[in-house]
């Protein structure tokens, strides 16, 4: 019932001919990481909602702004579109003031699409086998450990400072350009411990080269059940996740966005990119873009909060 209510939206919103051409989607990240996956398995099955081949372009740098400014700049038209992450719509305009994009004025939301936790893991050698006892360590180790995160100002960088206030504990941020070298570097002991979303982390978890502490969500994630939050092990107040969603460029049709809400929602509905999500770590959603716009809203004022919490200021 679901795929025929928003298989009639599609074929009854748009007062204009679209989509004419194949569409784009910007991912701002690396081909074969998490996010672009994700996107990859939304774009197929959009593409068969709406009768057109849908190409993913990879335009990556600068934690995301490099991508975002490219569909900023775009024909609002529907045929470009970013597969936005929390770090493009919700941290990097608190962090940036020359960012070469406003996230309100120059977007459109379309759907929020799903949920990623940010995991904390530490090297397997390390002699800290939960959470407290890593506290423990680094109180009588006051500045000796490191921690990897993927880049000054990045949301693992965030929670990696918000997890040093909570716990009242001094560990150097070590800035990577990227999950997979952080993680790598932690999974090797040239780092302690790391912030990263859980697909990085989970093979080399389950090699035994890395041990996952807690998730940074108010809740166990689905494939990780055994590990604890944040919340669970002492430290009250963590919400960080890592939401990915679809946004057009300021100006795209009314009627425009309500055909691509309809496909986007269709795409996260079906099983098979479902099982990709979760697959990737990630919760799939689905939502108006109204929703959407709040959801993002509500998420710049808790970071801005949390920032102001713990002093966080790009080097």
């Amino acid at each position: 019932m679901l795929r025929r209510a928003l298989l009639g939206t599609i074929l009854a919103a748009p007062a204009v001919a679209f989509p004419d051409r194949p569409l784009r989607i910007i991912v701002a990240y690396p081909a074969g990481g998490g996010v672009d996956l994700m996107a990859r398995a939304v774009a197929q099955r959009m593409g068969q909602a709406l009768g057109q081949n849908i190409v993913i372009e990879n335009r990556t740098g600068a934690s995301g702004t490099i991508g975002a400014q490219s569909v900023a700049s775009a024909a609002a038209d529907g045929h470009t579109l970013l597969f936005a992450t929390t770090s493009e719509m919700s941290l990097r305009p608190l962090l940036e003031r020359q960012l070469p994009y406003n996230a309100d004025r120059d977007f459109v939301p379309i759907a929020l699409l799903g949920r990623t936790p940010v995991v904390l893991a530490v090297h397997a050698g390390l002699p800290a086998r939960d959470v407290a006892e890593l506290i423990a360590l680094a109180r009588a180790r006051p500045g000796r450990l490191s921690y990897a995160g993927t880049g000054n100002g990045s949301l693992m960088h965030l929670t990696g400072e918000l997890f040093l206030e909570r716990a009242g504990v001094q560990i150097l941020h070590v800035p990577y350009r990227g999950a997979a070298p952080a993680v790598n570097d932690t999974a090797a002991g040239q780092v302690e411990l790391v912030f990263s979303g859980l697909p990085p982390v989970l093979a080399l978890a389950r090699d035994g080269r890395l041990r996952i502490l807690a998730v940074s969500t108010p809740q166990r994630f689905a494939t990780i059940l055994e590990v604890p939050t944040m919340d669970e092990v002492g430290l009250a107040g963590f919400d960080m996740s890592n939401a990915v969603g679809l946004v057009a460029p300021r100006g795209t049709p009314e009627a425009v966005i309500a055909t691509l809400n309809a496909a986007a929602n269709l795409a996260v509905a079906d099983g098979g990119v479902r099982e990709i999500f979760l697959r990737n770590g990630a919760e799939a959603l689905g939502s108006t873009p109204q929703e959407f716009l709040a959801y993002t809203r509500s998420e710049r004022a808790r970071f801005a909060e949390t920032i102001r919490q713990t002093g966080m200021r790009l080097d």
